[in-house]
């Protein structure tokens, strides 16, 4: 065979083998950016229940506020007991949205909620120092 056609050849050959590992790597990159927006997904689907459980005892607070407006004892301990869940509830979509903002390599801004850069010094939004 003709020097020049096995150097072709061979040249054809590095950049097939060069194109095969780039199109792995990218697919193991989608792949991945894939599994982290399903994870934020799912993330966010708990934040959206974790809301409606603390729609559902501020209505029950409401409630006790207003029965004991009308004249009825209240339960004993109920609003207190009723408190401490509202409190664990919003702790535990602050810790959700830490594990997204650490997903998606942000930060919530303090003054505003806003989503910045984990890098940021400053809020986007607002200009709050973060």
């Amino acid at each position: 065979m003709d020097e020049r056609v096995r150097e072709l050849l061979e040249r054809v050959k590095s950049t097939a083998v060069d194109l095969g590992e780039a199109a792995g790597t990218t697919a193991r990159s989608a792949g991945k950016y894939a599994g982290q927006m399903v994870d934020i997904a799912k993330l966010n689907m708990r934040i959206f229940d974790l809301k409606n459980d603390v729609n559902d005892l501020l209505r029950d607070v409401g409630q006790m506020v207003y029965d004991t407006h009308q004249g009825k004892e209240p339960s004993e301990g109920g609003m207190d007991a009723l408190l401490t869940q509202l409190d664990e509830k919003h702790a535990a979509i602050g810790e959700v949205k830490e594990r997204i903002a650490v997903l998606r390599n942000a930060k919530e801004c303090p003054s505003c909620g806003n989503m910045c850069g984990r890098d940021d010094h400053f809020c986007k939004e607002c200009g709050a120092q973060l």
